[in-house]
């Protein structure tokens, strides 16, 4: 259920990162900022539920991933 979750999420990430790519000038709407800013904090926190539980892959891989969207959201939102 998890992955499913992750990769819709990133599915439909990719999809709106590729139509932010060709606005370079305009910056995203606060309503989009506010679903990646929640999105960041998602992905943060299966990281850490998994580490926890010492399942470290999966741990990284949710950490590779708020990442990611931390740097997009640094980058397009303007924060």
């Amino acid at each position: 259920m998890i992955f499913l979750r992750l990769f819709i999420f990133t599915t439909l990430f990719s999809v709106v990162a590729s139509f932010a790519s060709a606005q370079t000038d305009k910056k995203w709407s606060t309503k989009q900022c506010s679903d990646l800013y929640k999105a960041i904090g998602f992905f943060t926190a299966l990281a850490d539920k998994h580490w926890k539980k010492k399942i470290e892959d999966k741990g990284a891989l949710y950490a590779s991933v708020a990442a990611d969207y931390s740097t997009v959201y640094q980058t397009v939102c303007n924060k």
